[in-house]
């Protein structure tokens, strides 16, 4: 009797009997031996990550929750210090539009290699026109790597226009709100394993494409500070505003991942607006460190930054400050991300959060099972005091993590002050010096 075994991308044959107690015996030791060595590199070779979205939770991988601390622009060589950073998921265009993407697979080999998950786009002047002959090609050679997340549609598909260009392709193609939910399907049809996700600039897209995507990302550069008619939200209030529009606009059924701005966007504004000389610079280490906090503790559930190519700058891309500088850049957003890796208990907890919002800092209070973490920053250029609530704890200290300090809380509420975009996290070790509220 012959047995068939098989994967989505590998299948073996096992030839032998079936005696009368229900066990396969083999013709031979030999073919045994190969048949067991085949099954066993078919389940191995099938290991893609099973990634669920839960509502606007973390994601699951595996059954497990994963928050993303994800860098845009990686190379392979990257891999190794951005695993190191507390990075843990990694996005490229490098090989976006190769037609045999070899280089693809080495990439993603590598990510895995590093520990690191993959977010992989589509050929975007493809998508724009929906002619998903490749795409379904790239769909069914990667859906079952185990480095990849989540499939990346498009970025920024509110700009278009009918007429337009991609990648330096002339595009004849369909607005958006066409090719997104076309992309969707298709995506799904092919890969029901894997999320799709996409990245929007303006408040408007997020209800515009919220149906076309099983994870929102936004991206909102407040340095320098865009123009009011640009946006409602100026500075690093619209941080807070998009995670806040976001939530609204799933009705809590997608999280949003929310990209940071990490390269000197003033450069490039400089040639649009008028951009004084001081805004056209890199975000400084506490901007970069409250842009990062601000997502957080509005309830973003997962972070990236834009872009590792445009911080260090290659052959292609020279990068948009001197180099002295970038090394030192690179150092501060590195700083974040350990934090970040710190964290990573209480930011994919399965427990009850309170957001708070007053006197414009932002505060997210939860627990890691454990211990009580307090995040919370200060989204304005502005000094500020506020009074953070607590919920069950009357009185305790509350240490400050990666900084000296401390703060107490009384009555079940911490006071604090902040000076302008300044960020805080705070940890209460819930030992017997913590005195709790009675329960109800």
């Amino acid at each position: 009797m012959d047995f068939l075994c098989q994967t989505r991308t590998n299948r073996c044959a096992l030839h032998g009997m079936l005696n009368t107690t229900g066990n396969i015996v083999m013709h031979n030791q030999t073919t045994a031996l190969t048949a067991l060595i085949l099954l066993l590199a078919a389940f191995a070779t099938a290991s893609y990550a099973a990634v669920e979205v839960v509502g606007d939770k973390c994601v699951l991988v595996d059954g497990k929750p994963f928050f993303p601390v994800g860098i845009y622009g990686a190379r392979t060589a990257d891999f190794p210090m951005l695993a190191e950073a507390g990075f843990n998921l990694v996005h490229t265009y490098a090989w976006e539009g190769e037609a045999t993407w070899d280089s693809g697979q080495k990439w993603l080999d590598a990510a895995h290699h590093n520990g690191l998950m993959a977010l992989v786009g589509l050929y975007r002047p493809d998508v724009k026109q929906m002619s998903f002959e490749s795409a379904i090609t790239r769909i069914e050679k990667y859906r079952d790597h185990p480095a990849l997340l989540a499939w990346h549609t498009m970025d920024e598909p509110g700009w278009d226009r009918v007429a337009t260009s991609c990648l330096g392709v002339a595009i004849n193609g369909r607005m958006g709100k066409t090719y997104m939910p076309a992309t969707y399907n298709m995506i799904r049809q092919h890969d029901p394993n894997h999320p799709v996700t996409a990245v929007v600039c303006h408040f408007a897209d997020l209800e515009r494409f919220m149906d076309s995507v099983d994870i929102m990302q936004a991206d909102y550069y407040p340095i320098p500070p865009i123009p009011q008619s640009w946006y409602v939200g100026t500075g690093f209030r619209g941080i807070k505003m998009f995670v806040d529009k976001s939530r609204k606009a799933s009705r809590g059924s997608n999280p949003l991942w929310f990209v940071c701005q990490a390269f000197n966007y003033g450069v490039q504004k400089a040639s649009r607006c008028d951009v004084p000389p001081e805004w056209q610079r890199f975000p400084t280490r506490r901007e970069l460190r409250t842009m990062t906090y601000t997502a957080v503790a509005s309830g973003a559930r997962g972070v990236l930054y834009w872009a590792l190519h445009r911080l260090m700058g290659d052959e292609n891309n020279p990068g948009d400050d001197d180099h002295s500088q970038r090394e030192m850049h690179l150092e501060w957003l590195k700083t974040v991300t350990r934090e970040l890796r710190q964290l990573q208990s209480v930011l994919t907890a399965d427990t009850a959060e309170l957001i708070q919002d007053s006197n414009h800092v932002v505060a997210m209070v939860k627990s890691d099972g454990r211990d009580i973490y307090i995040i919370a920053a200060n989204y304005e250029r502005s000094s500020t005091e506020t009074v953070i609530e607590v919920p069950g704890v009357q009185h305790a200290t509350a240490k400050v993590m990666f900084a000296e300090g401390s703060a107490e809380v009384a009555n079940g509420q911490l006071a604090c002050s902040f000076e302008a975009i300044e960020s805080r996290v705070y940890r209460i070790r819930m030992d017997e010096s913590v005195v709790t509220y009675p329960a109800q």
